[in-house]
């Protein structure tokens, strides 16, 4: 009779510690836990997004852990996808928790802009940070990803072909009309478009809308 009761006691007390662990456990969740840095950068995110595409990234800039100024640098993935410690906790498996930023369709605006600018907006070594708030492109509908692959170890915008593709997504008329200068003895099919247009050049908002008119 004593073991039972011994027992009975001691699976009641193991049950009031389970739902207090649980209790302790929601009150963390719904007063926010403060999301950080994993210490294991990059690594942390590559336990499970280990595919080509993510991997690769060691080998582009972005990836170039001796350059301070890149992400690999820095905090890795989370540089550019923001602090990813609850999104790898082990107690649910990432699965509940705060998605990371997304790129493309799946975050705003702001949000991406943000990300890139975050480092691009200051100066690295030879490279001068970027004033992109007031461009032409400095439009709801285009980001940093609309144009640039960062999951990619060749620069799609460095080859001819694949620039004008990447731009005749929003200016095709304009690239099928447009002047080909033969009387001032250009060889039109030679250029790119960046040959001319600086698309992050700071145009003034009153031009920008005249251009769209």
């Amino acid at each position: 009779m004593y073991d039972k009761l011994k027992t009975i006691s001691l699976m009641s007390i193991a049950l009031f510690c389970l739902q207090a662990t649980q209790s302790s456990g929601q009150v963390s969740r719904s007063s926010g836990a403060e999301v950080q840095y994993t210490a294991d950068g990059a690594d942390s995110c590559l336990r499970c997004h280990g595919v080509e595409r993510m991997t690769t990234m060691a080998e582009t800039a972005h990836g170039n852990a001796n350059n301070p100024h890149a992400p690999y640098a820095q905090q890795g993935c989370e540089s550019c996808h923001g602090p990813g410690s609850l999104h790898v906790s082990r107690a649910r498996g990432g699965a509940g928790f705060p998605a990371l930023i997304r790129f493309g369709d799946e975050a705003t605006h702001d949000q991406q802009k943000t990300a890139c600018l975050n480092c691009h907006a200051q100066d690295m070594g030879e490279l001068e940070g970027m004033e992109w708030a007031g461009r032409l492109h400095d439009t709801p509908q285009v980001t940093c990803s609309t144009c640039h692959q960062v999951h990619s170890t060749e620069n799609p915008l460095a080859n001819r072909e694949d620039q004008i593709s990447t731009c005749a997504h929003c200016h095709e008329d304009e690239i099928s009309n447009h002047q080909r200068f033969e009387q001032q003895g250009i060889v039109f099919d030679r250029l790119t478009c960046n040959d001319c247009h600086d698309v992050h050049q700071l145009t003034r908002r009153d031009e920008a809308n005249a251009s769209t008119r």
